[in-house]
């Protein structure tokens, strides 16, 4: 690994590591920002995405927008016409708007998305759009006039938008009585999250794969969510487990 992969990594981590102390929504937009600026990122939002004729406000988690963007962009209802959101849609994986966007191709509502977000000096940016089992669920879109798009830079931005919008929804959302998970669901989900598969999990602890995905199971149904990625994530967020 070289040292910039190294550093960026480190970074990321030291970033998700931060998010847990952390209990207020402004605080969280703060660290966000703090942390994306130092990737030539000014601008962010964390967001569902509304259907067509919908209004995205209801749907936003966290709005690190610049001012006057976002009331700009939800008074000209350009949710129904913006390329980025619409292709975050259909992919889940990571891009820049650039390997998306092409003006030639696009047409007038969506060129008067692209060419307006310029005016807030949002020029370049990079999406990564969340999805459970379910499907779709959400997007960290950023922007900047002349943001690091490196590999290693888009790697560690992935990781942190995936525990960042787990943080986001837990601050935005009302506190629910919690259940601890039992030892051995600890145990599990800790495996999982260095990347063993249920049969590996199984060897690791001496039990079979059939109860492997029992105490699997178990963990997400008490931490409220689908999904191995989410479960580890929520477990981790919650100081279940540690990574």
């Amino acid at each position: 690994m070289s040292g910039q992969h190294f550093d960026t990594g480190r970074d990321a981590l030291d970033f998700i590591d931060s998010l847990t102390q952390l209990a207020a929504p402004q605080d969280v937009i703060s660290a966000l920002r703090d942390k994306l600026a130092s990737f030539g990122f000014h601008a962010f939002l964390i967001t569902g995405l509304p259907e067509q004729g919908d209004r995205i406000d209801p749907l936003v988690l966290l709005n690190g927008w610049p001012e006057g963007w976002f009331e700009l962009y939800v008074k000209r209802g350009f949710a129904d016409h913006d390329p980025i959101a619409a292709h975050c849609k259909t992919t889940v994986n990571p891009f820049a708007w650039s390997e998306v966007y092409r003006a030639d191709d696009a047409g007038p509502r969506q060129r008067e998305v692209m060419q307006r977000a310029t005016d807030f000096r949002m020029v370049h940016g990079f999406c990564v759009p969340i999805h459970d089992d379910a499907g779709f669920k959400a997007v960290v879109t950023m922007a900047g006039q002349h943001p690091d798009l490196s590999k290693a830079t888009r790697s560690a931005i992935h990781l942190m938008s995936i525990y960042a919008h787990a943080k986001a929804g837990a601050v935005m959302s009302k506190p629910a009585p919690r259940r601890s998970l039992t030892v051995r669901e600890r145990e599990v989900l800790t495996w999982m999250a260095v990347g063993r598969s249920t049969d590996g999990v199984a060897d690791a602890l001496g039990i079979s794969a059939g109860t492997v995905e029992a105490h699997y199971e178990n963990a997400a149904r008490k931490l409220g969510v689908r999904g191995r990625t989410r479960a580890v994530v929520e477990a981790y967020l919650r100081g279940e487990i540690s990574l």
